[in-house]
């Protein structure tokens, strides 16, 4: 056969060690040039991703399926997975299907230090072992083309996408193929020209924060994400009268979720100051949020509860929305030039609801 094809997978079978007491195990054998290559592939993912440290990789026996074990310098396992094939007649291997955690650094993908069988047998049965770095000389031809790395743009763009006088669009775009993450996220930002903008840096930089921070407070560290996606955008629902405000959403899907996820957030920035409004600071003193979803004034955008009529689901949609809403929260609600927006939640799902704000006794922040 002119191509043979080697798959690792991630189960990792219980197997025996060999040898017995007072006899010394044997000598490991050469590798061959197989997995020679499969430790240089492994070292250019090192290199792209900035992956330090000396790595103990264990290679399990010869078969078609295969697996491979990284130790770390802290004595943490990873368990990586991948199909490499070889054509034989021009001696060059091709690398798919890949699962690489290590190269994420994150913790959530690594095994226990500790006593582990799983892992004690695989190392004990493994065949082949080497140590590998992202500086290490391996003295093995490269037969194999690099996927490529990490890609980060972040820049003014068009779009396509109008924005008001000052602001204009940002895109950042990190895209990692070895990896399967794409992360894309749209947001406004007020011109470095703006030389009479007293806080503009600041409050440039809480826009981006509001907009680089996900759901329950998490920042966005894409280089720790892999086999997933994350897109995020926003609208400026206002710009007038020394106030920004925008409504953004958000959304992330991985392989490894149940389910995709999405949800929304406000953002209301007073110019003068450069600081964020609370709902507290828009209502005043003596208001509550159960007073102001009781007004009867505010109508969903969507309505997820498909089982009852719209009137019926939206009453409740909105009843069970009061108790995710906080009042000394800047993300919580929005404003557009003569209404309030709140962001609320039905389960797992989130949505935004409007109502005028002279239906709510708050004209005062009309445009």
């Amino acid at each position: 056969m002119k191509n043979r094809i080697w798959t690792f997978m991630l189960a990792l079978t219980l197997l025996s060690a060999c040898g017995g007491e007072g006899h010394p195990p044997p000598e490991a054998p050469e590798p061959p040039p197989m997995v020679r290559q499969e430790l240089l592939f492994l070292q250019q993912g090192f290199r792209q991703h900035g992956v330090e440290g000396t790595y103990t990789v264990y290679f399990a026996p010869a078969g078609e399926e295969r697996e491979l074990l990284l130790e770390d310098p802290e004595g943490l396992f990873w368990r990586e997975s991948y199909t490499c094939t070889w054509d034989e007649e021009r001696d060059w291997y091709t690398f798919s299907n890949l699962f690489e955690p290590v190269l994420t650094q994150n913790p959530d993908w690594n095994r226990t230090g500790e006593a582990d069988g799983e892992t004690a047998a695989f190392q004990a049965a493994a065949v082949y072992t080497a140590e590998l770095s992202a500086d290490m000389d391996l003295d093995t031809p490269l037969r194999f083309d690099v996927p490529p790395g990490p890609v980060v743009y972040d820049r003014q763009w068009g779009g396509g996408k109008e924005a008001p006088d000052r602001l204009h669009w940002q895109l950042y775009l990190y895209q990692d193929p070895r990896l399967g993450f794409r992360a894309e996220i749209e947001y406004p930002q007020y011109g470095s020209w703006l030389k009479d903008f007293t806080h503009r840096e600041k409050v440039n930089g809480r826009i981006r924060e509001a907009f680089f921070y996900g759901y329950h407070e998490e920042a966005l560290r894409p280089e720790r994400e892999m086999r997933g996606e994350i897109i995020r955008n926003g609208v400026v629902t206002r710009a007038d009268r020394g106030l920004l405000s925008l409504r953004i959403y958000a959304s992330s899907c991985f392989m490894t979720a149940a389910h995709p996820n999405d949800w929304y957030a406000g953002l209301t920035m007073d110019l003068e100051t450069g600081e964020a409004l609370t709902l507290r600071d828009v209502l005043g003193p003596g208001r509550t949020v159960e007073e102001l979803l009781e007004s009867g004034a505010f109508r969903c955008e969507q309505v997820w509860d498909e089982s009852l009529d719209r009137e019926g689901a939206e009453r409740l949609q909105i009843e069970e929305a009061g108790p995710y809403i906080r009042l000394d929260a800047a993300e919580d609600f929005y404003l557009t030039k003569d209404s309030l927006g709140l962001i609320g939640q039905t389960g797992r799902y989130s949505f935004y609801m409007e109502a005028p704000l002279s239906a709510l006794g708050l004209e005062a922040w009309a445009s």
